[in-house]
């Protein structure tokens, strides 16, 4: 029974091992990599759409800035003023309009601090919106060329400057996005990223 048994598993397993070369045959193989690089970085770098967004977030954030010193010089002239009158004043008048006066001035660093988040967060959606308008172009371009991978420039370490779309992907960027309406404080990912 047992050698019966055995001589079934040797059949069973050479058969299976005789059928496996035919069987990788069948198995379709993977296509010629035709590779181009892109350096991203470069491209968000000198893209018009990444200039346009910092111009616009810059003049924000300076504008924003300028609010908060406006409201910082006015604490510290209440400030001022709180400090000449406390002779006349009662200490729980004083005690209770020096707690107002720290409690506007903790206000105002936190309403600085979200605005800085705010701008952060602007600027991010900003440049993901951007980099997908740049993938889609070089997957056109990659398509067009015939190419079917593409690395960032950041994971070779040596390739000829024939391999790099870089220039050609900046191009496209630049003629479909040459700059960007920024959304601050409004999160809506479904707005289109150029004008």
């Amino acid at each position: 029974m047992r050698i019966q048994m055995l001589a079934a598993a040797i059949v069973f397993i050479t058969g299976s091992v005789l059928t496996l070369p035919a069987q990788a045959q069948d198995v379709e193989k993977p296509p010629v990599p035709s590779i181009a690089i892109v350096d991203v970085e470069k491209i968000l770098r000198e893209s018009l759409a990444v200039q346009s967004a910092r111009t616009q977030i810059d003049k924000i954030a300076a504008d924003l800035q300028q609010q908060i010193a406006t409201e910082e010089e006015k604490l510290r002239s209440e400030e001022q003023q709180l400090q000449q009158q406390r002779a006349i004043l009662t200490p729980e008048v004083y005690s209770d309009r020096r707690q107002g006066l720290q409690e506007r001035a903790a206000s105002l660093q936190q309403q600085a601090r979200s605005l800085r988040q705010t701008l952060d967060r602007g600027m991010a959606q900003t440049m993901q919106r951007i980099q997908l308008v740049l993938f889609e172009e070089v997957g056109k371009l990659s398509e067009e060329l015939g190419v079917n991978l593409v690395l960032p420039r950041t994971q070779i370490v040596v390739a000829f400057d024939s391999f790099d779309i870089s220039e050609q992907s900046l191009k496209r960027l630049n003629d479909r996005l040459s700059e960007v309406e920024m959304s601050i404080g409004a999160n809506d990912p479904d707005k289109p990223a150029g004008k």
